[in-house]
């Protein structure tokens, strides 16, 4: 090194190795693969690297980012000019020289006694979970009782897995299975066909970059679908690139007499309840959830963009600008649900509310969730499967999905309107938030 360079990290950590700098692991044991640490605002990382989760927002004992480095050459040039046992750094100087970056979201809640393993490995993409629950529920239990005890050993459990014992992914059963193969059966022997007849309806309601917007309604959700057209007209808003997705010949009717474009295919939807659901997760509700996997897969297979919606809700604003323009990088753009629940874990996405780009990431996506009607049916919800799809997509295809966070204004739901503090609504109805 000349007179007045500065050391390369490497040569700078063997002269500090030899005074035993608090910064450092043990190197005979872990300098492989830990070679030193460091923290960052948590709001400075996600706006340097958006993950596409909806971030929780930071507050008191966790707003920072903790980063760990597994070889000297990644870690920050001025890295060992800081005297403290972790450094704070910016998120652009802290991942200035990360070629790879593994993110690992974890509990922050303090709701429970959790420990985290890093272990030098042949490296593995899937979190594996352990738990001291029993095998089997104790005699003379309750059901919400905290089955946790640091007297069992620790077992490999799913990720649904609560401390109760209850588990929000339990394998679907045979009759799930059987029922499915029934559907897809019939799905899959006119899919040409129903294609064939789908394509020229889409041909004219797309927009000039491929977008066409979804709506599947029965009978039952008749009302809701006559509200979003009226909301729409009395904005003076556009529906031409709607298509209405009809499970009944009386629902297809009522769309075409709204003005919108209508299919009903009687072979895959004429089984299906004409009456509204009567709760959330009911037979009804669960039948419907199919109907939703179908549109988006034809309209999708036929290289569409999607945007998919339910029929409770109303525009303010077209969003198809939006969506066409905006965060073009992600494959799939979502609105927030709300219940940040271990059965939505990590995104929390609505399935209610959600743009597609078309590409073989989305093609092969909504491909898998078709075949996993199974759990559709096993869970009672659509949302539950597609997000778990979500993760495991996101790790081995590089699907690329972002939620807008509940903490914004750009898409409100049922969190915003429900909101305690009313903060949101009380905003709105006062012209301070235009979503």
């Amino acid at each position: 090194t000349q007179p007045g360079q500065q050391q390369p990290p490497v040569q700078r950590i063997a002269q500090q190795q030899q005074q035993d700098h608090p910064l450092q692991f043990p190197t005979q044991s872990m300098g492989k693969y830990l070679v030193g640490a460091a923290r960052t605002l948590k709001q400075d990382f996600f706006d340097h690297l958006d993950l596409g989760v909806p971030m929780d927002l930071p507050g008191n004992g966790d707003s920072e980012v903790l980063l760990l480095y597994q070889r000297e050459n990644a870690l920050p040039t001025r890295y060992m000019d800081y005297s403290e046992s972790l450094p704070h750094l910016e998120a652009t100087e802290a991942l200035e020289h990360c070629e790879f970056l593994n993110v690992v979201l974890v509990d922050h809640s303090k709701a429970r006694n959790q420990c985290l393993a890093i272990i030098p490995q042949y490296e593995s993409y899937i979190l594996q979970r352990y738990m001291r629950l029993p095998e089997e529920r104790p005699p003379g239990t309750h059901p919400r009782d905290n089955l946790v005890s640091e007297a069992l050993p620790l077992r490999l459990v799913g990720r649904g897995v609560q401390k109760n014992g209850n588990n929000e992914f339990s394998p679907p059963l045979d009759k799930h299975i059987q029922t499915n193969w029934n559907i897809l059966q019939t799905y899959f022997a006119v899919f040409d066909d129903v294609l064939k007849e789908l394509k020229p309806i889409l041909e004219k309601v797309a927009t000039p970059n491929k977008t066409v917007t979804v709506m599947v309604s029965n009978f039952g959700q008749s009302e809701l679908l006559v509200n979003f057209v009226c909301a729409a007209k009395a904005r003076n808003m556009d529906t031409s690139n709607i298509v209405v997705f009809a499970t009944d010949q009386d629902t297809k009717d009522l769309a075409e007499h709204l003005g919108l474009a209508a299919f009903y295919d009687e072979r895959n939807f004429g089984s299906m309840p004409q009456e509204a659901a009567g709760s959330y997760g009911d037979r009804k509700f669960t039948a419907m959830m199919m109907a939703k996997v179908f549109c988006v897969h034809m309209v999708n297979a036929l290289k569409y963009n999607v945007l998919f919606q339910d029929v409770d809700i109303v525009y303010y604003k077209n969003p198809i600008p939006f969506f066409e323009q905006e965060h073009t990088n992600f494959d799939l753009l979502f609105q927030d649900d709300g219940g940040h629940t271990v059965r939505y874990a990590p995104y929390s996405a609505n399935s209610g509310f959600y743009y597609v780009r078309y590409n073989p990431r989305t093609r092969y996506f909504f491909n898998a969730l078709l075949l996993s009607g199974d759990l559709i049916q096993s869970t009672d919800s659509h949302q539950q499967a597609l997000i778990a799809l979500l993760s495991d997509h996101s790790s081995l295809f590089g699907l690329k999905t972002k939620v807008f966070s509940r903490d914004s204004w750009e898409f409100p739901g049922g969190y915003q309107y429900h909101q305690k503090s009313g903060k949101y609504m009380r905003d709105f109805f006062a012209g301070k938030i235009k979503p």
